[in-house]
């Protein structure tokens, strides 16, 4: 943790000196402040890889205990009983990934199987089929003490969640979400005796359902699932958490609303077109536009930041300002989280999300606003097959295949919370 630390500090002093930098050229940029910024930048970015490796050897410590302590404070039990807990379910995860269910305890066997009546229907529990191959029914189901912290791992992939509210529920029946927009309203003065004027709230809803997400199948071979160094359960938990992540992603940010997510692009409002010519590029005053499009009091919201892929971000680094200043600000509260951000645009933190489209003609390229009014809900039921059919069996594999549920809207009345930018067509 000390080497962190220092690499922290480190990159807190490099920031600090851009920011003074920037400020110093702010009555006229010079090349001789643009060769600075160049250098500061690229020894930031350094310290960006340097503390996101130091963090990774972190987090391949104990795991269980990393997540018991996520989960202790959502179960309110000690950390150590959800450490227990968790190992022992992990174990039986990985006693099925490896030998598949002949290869488990009855004990193990118990842990994996739904404990809720809704996740199988009329069935009963007891006749949930833990099972694999071809015609496999039940596989198994990722235990609920381990689900919160596979959720957080999502949120590692895309963008979207890192910005959107969340929430997680046992069930899959639709949701039935108020909407509201009371950005325009306020108070009066009332004289003494006077009756107060009516105001109504903006209310309405919309249905957040639960669209079910497959991870593809996923072949692992033979010799791995043998090899007792390997943790299969982390190796095939981690590749279909990988899978899931982008899939979903692409749907919360693009998707169409029809049998599937209604995504922040598709649902949010347009809040600035670029003028003739920019159909590959963004004018500093379309930023401006965008930006203001947005009401303050949703600029105001803690949530609020821009969003845009990585080739849009590097266009977006050579922009500047009047004073021909670079836009792109790293903020020192990037110091403390290992990443290139929070990096500020306008005063306000960016997310990279690889599934917002390329600047291209009519591409809604950039978004800005509240994200926060975008919920994203998960149905904590994640069902996963082991298939040992011939067409895997043949070529020395096992095939593993994962269900998960979840579902994407925004969820203000007007949808004006977060707006879009959108390319020149010529």
């Amino acid at each position: 943790m000390g080497r962190l630390q220092e690499l922290r500090e480190a990159r807190e002093a490099k920031v600090k000196d851009i920011q003074a930098l920037h400020e110093s050229g702010k009555d006229g940029w010079t090349s001789e402040h643009q060769e600075k910024f160049d250098a500061l930048d690229k020894e930031i970015a350094n310290f960006n890889q340097q503390i996101s490796n130091a963090e990774k050897l972190i987090k391949i410590g104990d795991r269980n205990e990393r997540d018991a302590i996520i989960l202790a404070n959502q179960n309110g039990k000690s950390v150590d009983q959800n450490t227990a807990k968790i190992a022992a379910q992990r174990g039986a995860m990985n006693a099925y990934f490896k030998f598949g269910a002949s290869g488990m305890t009855e004990e193990q066997r118990d842990m994996l199987r739904p404990t809720d009546m809704a996740d199988i229907g009329a069935r009963g529990r007891d006749a949930w089929n833990i099972a694999e191959g071809s015609g496999a029914t039940g596989g198994v189901m990722v235990p609920t003490t381990v689900m919160p912290t596979a959720l957080e791992a999502l949120k590692a992939f895309g963008g979207m969640r890192e910005a959107a509210t969340q929430i997680a529920t046992s069930q899959g029946n639709p949701l039935s979400w108020a909407t509201y927009d009371d950005t325009g309203a306020e108070g009066e003065v009332v004289a003494e005796n006077a009756t107060a004027s009516d105001d109504d709230i903006n209310f309405g809803s919309v249905t957040i359902g639960a669209t079910k997400f497959s991870s593809k199948t996923i072949p692992v071979s033979i010799e791995i699932l043998q090899d007792a160094n390997v943790n299969v359960e982390q190796l095939v938990t981690n590749a279909i958490l990988k899978r899931l992540a982008r899939g979903q992603n692409r749907k919360f940010t693009t998707g169409t609303g029809a049998n599937e997510p209604k995504g922040v692009i598709t649902a949010c409002a347009l809040g600035e077109t670029a003028a003739t010519g920019n159909t590959t590029s963004v004018p500093y005053v379309s930023l401006l536009n965008l930006y203001h499009s947005v009401d303050p009091a949703y600029r105001s919201d803690p949530s609020c930041r821009w969003m845009f892929n990585d080739n849009t971000l590097k266009k977006l680094k050579t922009l500047v300002d009047g004073a021909g200043r670079p836009l792109w600000l790293p903020a020192l509260s990037g110091a403390f989280d290992g990443a290139e951000g929070p990096a500020t645009l306008l005063g306000k933190p960016y997310i990279i999300n690889q599934h917002m489209a390329d600047m291209a003609a009519d591409a809604k390229s950039i978004a800005f606003g509240a994200f926060g009014k975008y919920l994203i809900r998960d149905v904590m039921a994640m069902q996963v097959f082991r298939f040992t059919d011939s067409v895997y069996v043949k070529k020395g594999q096992i095939g593993f295949l994962a269900w998960a549920r979840a579902d994407g809207n925004m969820i203000d009345a007007t949808n004006t919370s977060i707006k879009y930018f959108k390319n020149s067509a010529t």
